[in-house]
């Protein structure tokens, strides 16, 4: 039954297909390797017609000679490669001239497989072994892989192999790359059982390895009409993946289509294992790692002396245009979010937000003392305003912040206490530390740096989380007062804030200050200094504004507005 209605929904789909367009724009897609399910999902957006749909005219070219995709791309026979990264750096000096419009892989297929029959028990035994390579730079993954096992590469022999995993098959290799959607296959339906295999992958040594992106040559992105084409092309691909996960079984069909000759079983074994690759949610789809692809970069550079080449191979302009035409955009871009991640998850500025957090609870602290708590009384107390506006809104953000920070580290319940048992052992030995102009200085230097970086903090944490834009200031000011708030609610008092004190103000402030930057950054996708500086900038903002209104002990006017007092 299921089977039936996949094929009804197949045929409603082509009936409603626009026909071919006379005024439609030829593109000519390079693919990587021969006809194969790697690529079901063009020949199904083929055979769908989404192209058509999207006024394309798409000619999809197998590999017919020796020549890498990139290459034929770069000579300008074809209008777009499918490619993995490590191709656009082998064979040529121009790096720089070929462009990653949208990621398809999300994952890496790329494994090293070892026979156990041929000595390869550990890792360590890799050392004077044959392993045998495509030459597409698998060979730097597997020299990356022998340098983390402390293995240096003259010790193992490097040799050319054959396709579909012959070499391994037949015992002229110790080790060989393969795929999980094709050689591995082979080498385990050849007979070779998987017990005699050790199979070796990127993620096991914390490596990168992107693989199947759409690549354009770069001076072509100038051209606006090419650009809007490409938009249309990822989405039409996007539709077509879509439909192989929907129905395998038919886009095993559509493939063999394009060559009878294949055989069913192993080209649906083989899109089994390429739809693990690609990511399952719509909203993810063309988008490229860049986390993993600095990682990538920066194993590259160690191989090659492209170095000043490895730098902006990647825009997310079409990826950008095609979620605004599908109504998905966010406002900040994914470049800019990125490096406002990296920025935040620095370990200096991690360190920042700790200790400024802390200088939150510290003050509370000291009331707590000065009530007579004991040490628990102490602790919760302090505890509030430490982590209690972070949780707030964590809570308003919903399960994007789950867990609450403060359980994902420890380091802030750890502070907490060493702050709670250190304060009060200092006290009770020297109790007019309190009253000393150096405490007092670093009391409040102390708190407008917390307040500064929380300030920031928070905004940027709920842009992360694609939170409407009203709640990104609102965000701010919970995380720097909304602990404030819960204290003063405990011990019975009402909140200091709401007498007067420009405080949340200056919060809200912050994170509109922190919008405009970011989004300003939006039109700077290479620039992850601006960024940077941004949330610095903003951050020193805070700092200055707090510091004026501390000096000059600024207030509301009694009685004029807001009726405060």
């Amino acid at each position: 039954m299921k089977k039936i209605i996949t094929l009804f929904y197949f045929l409603f789909l082509s009936l409603n297909i626009n026909s071919v367009n006379a005024t439609n724009s030829s593109l000519k897609v390079q693919l990587q390797w021969f006809d194969q399910s790697q690529f079901a999902g063009f020949y199904v957006a083929q055979s769908r017609r989404y192209f058509d749909k999207e006024n394309l005219d798409v000619e999809l070219i197998p590999k017919s000679d020796e020549r890498d995709p990139i290459s034929i791309l770069r000579s300008g026979e074809v209008d777009i490669a499918i490619s993995n990264l490590n191709n656009i750096f082998v064979g040529g000096d121009d790096a720089d001239q070929v462009t990653n419009i949208a990621q398809i892989f999300n994952k890496s297929g790329l494994q090293v497989l070892c026979r156990i029959s041929k000595g390869v028990i550990r890792l360590s035994d890799l050392a004077g072994k044959k392993i045998g390579y495509w030459g597409i730079g698998d060979d730097n993954l597997v020299k990356s892989m022998l340098n983390q096992l402390g293995i240096p590469i003259n010790q193992v022999e490097f040799v050319r192999q054959k396709p579909n995993g012959e070499d391994l098959i037949n015992g002229n290799v110790d080790c060989a790359t393969s795929m999980s959607y094709n050689e591995s296959i082979s080498i385990l339906n050849s007979g070779v059982v998987e017990e005699d295999l050790m199979i070796l992958s990127p993620e096991q040594f914390n490596l990168a390895n992107i693989e199947d992106g759409i690549y354009v040559k770069t001076q072509r992105l100038k051209d606006e009409k090419f650009k809007n084409d490409l938009v249309k092309f990822v989405r039409a691909v996007r539709f077509g993946w879509e439909d192989a996960r929907l129905a395998p079984n038919l886009a095993v069909e559509t493939v063999l289509r394009k060559n009878q000759s294949l055989d069913y079983r192993f080209q649906q074994q083989m899109l089994d294992e390429i739809l693990k690759l690609i990511p399952t949610e719509q909203e993810n789809f063309g988008i490229l790692n860049l986390k993993q692809y600095e990682q990538q970069i920066d194993q590259i550079s160690k191989y090659t002396a492209k170095k000043d080449q490895l730098d902006q191979n990647w825009t997310y302009e079409v990826v950008n245009q095609l979620f605004k035409e599908d109504k998905r955009e966010n406002i900040f871009s994914i470049a800019t979010l990125y490096y406002v991640n990296q920025f935040v998850s620095n370990p200096i500025f991690q360190i920042i937000v700790l200790l400024g957090s802390l200088t939150f609870g510290l003050s509370s602290l000291l009331v707590a003392i000065n009530r007579g708590y004991d040490l628990y009384g102490r602790f919760i107390l302090c505890t509030l305003p430490s982590i209690g506006g972070g949780t707030i809104r964590d809570i308003v953000i919903g399960l994007e912040r789950q867990p609450f920070f403060f359980v994902a580290d420890i380091s802030y319940m750890v502070g907490v206490i060493l702050l709670v048992v250190s304060v009060s052992m200092l006290i009770h030995y020297n109790p007019n530390f309190i009253k000393s102009k150096n405490y007092k200085i670093l009391k409040t230097y102390s708190e407008l740096i917390g307040f500064s970086v929380l300030a920031v903090l928070g905004p940027i944490i709920a842009i992360n989380a694609n939170m409407p834009l009203v709640w990104v200031p609102i965000c701010a000011a919970l995380t720097v007062a909304g602990g404030g708030m819960l204290r003063d609610i405990v011990i019975n008092r009402e909140p200091l804030t709401f007498r007067g004190v420009i405080y949340e103000e200056v919060a809200i402030i912050g994170g509109i200050i922190v919008m405009i930057g970011l989004y300003f950054a939006n039109h700077f996708e290479h620039s992850p200094e601006l960024v940077w500086l941004i949330v610095s900038g903003s951050i020193l903002i805070m700092f200055g504004t707090m510091w004026i209104i501390d000096k000059k002990k600024l207030r509301y006017p009694a009685k004029k507005l807001f009726n405060k007092r």
